[in-house]
């Protein structure tokens, strides 16, 4: 394990992965640094029904390298607002969306066993810190960058940036995520109080290429969100396809953020689920888009991590 001196960001006691914390000063918003915006005009893919108007299909997986269901794209034309120096203010309550500074210490993303031994007590901390959670459990993360022969693993089309919105996991999925970690009393005991969702997504090094773009939870309507089962031989779950704005909305459409030339210091804090349901943020949908400037530039390498974040004072 990474020594405390090493993984502490923040000045709160250096938890277990799965440790409860009592901590529960909560930081200040952390603004991105000042910069000239560079809004892009860039296309995303939305959700598209079937053919023959018949009820959704799901995703089936051969495995968990191989997708078997293509692909329905629907590139649709965004705008895509650059978060530095557009003076909006986004916090996970608000936007469900979070930027904050965070010196990396972690150096090494190419082995799974340094990643969680030395990479998710970073993640951890951070979230008790942005969150004032009393307990996170890092289930899963996604490391993408081009790896060499020797090293290749994962087939190419996988390891490719996500191109389409979507949220990893639906409302009606969440607690099931919860009760297949932490089985019998455990869970269910957590089920009664608050939690969420939350994904911590960074650069390995300054994005160019491929940017990370993620879609203010207030801009979207419950009835935009499908979601679709995901179906492995052995498993399944559900995450969420979004339907491009109609026309005929009476507040406008999404509105689409990302960070301009991302360093691994910007970190990225989105909400996938949050129990709360009195009006603040609980889902953002996300994707990856082209921005034709850079798509010449060395390819994106990005971590990032999903973690369960509970609120074991806030009992529901």
């Amino acid at each position: 394990m990474v020594s405390q001196g090493e993984t502490l960001i923040f000045s709160f006691p250096q938890s277990d992965l799965n440790s409860d914390s009592k901590n529960k000063n909560i930081p200040a918003v952390i603004s991105p640094p000042a910069s000239t915006s560079r809004n892009v005009q860039a296309e995303i893919s939305y959700y598209t029904p079937p053919k023959d108007g018949g009820p959704e299909l799901p995703i089936y997986m051969k495995d968990e390298k191989t997708r078997v269901t293509k692909n329905r794209d629907n590139f649709q034309p965004v705008t895509i607002y650059d978060v530095r120096g557009s003076g909006v203010e986004h916090t996970l309550d608000k936007s469900g969306i979070q930027y904050i500074h965070q010196q990396i210490l972690t150096k090494d993303f190419d082995n799974d066993a340094v990643i969680k031994e030395s990479y998710y007590p970073e993640i951890t901390n951070l979230l008790y810190k942005v969150t004032g959670a009393t307990k996170v459990h890092i289930f899963q993360h996604v490391v993408r960058k081009p790896r060499t022969r020797e090293k290749q693993t994962i087939p190419a089309e996988l390891q490719r940036p996500v191109r389409g919105a979507h949220i990893d996991q639906s409302y009606s999925y969440a607690p099931e995520l919860v009760k297949a970690i932490f089985p019998g009393p455990e869970g269910e005991c957590l089920l009664r109080c608050r939690f969420q969702i939350i994904n911590v997504w960074r650069p390995i090094k300054t994005i160019y290429k491929d940017p990370f773009a993620v879609l203010d939870a207030r801009t979207v309507l419950e009835e935009e969100l499908v979601p679709i089962k995901v179906v492995y031989p052995t498993y399944q779950f559900e995450s969420v396809q979004v339907r491009h704005p109609s026309e005929e909305r009476k507040y406008g459409g999404h509105s689409w953020y990302y960070m301009s030339q991302q360093t691994p210091e910007e970190v990225l804090a989105f909400k996938i689920f949050d129990s709360k349901t009195d009006g603040r943020a609980r889902r953002v949908p996300h994707s990856s888009f082209t921005d034709a400037e850079f798509e010449g530039c060395e390819a994106r390498q990005s971590v990032e991590v999903r973690a369960l974040v509970f609120h074991e004072d806030d009992v529901e």
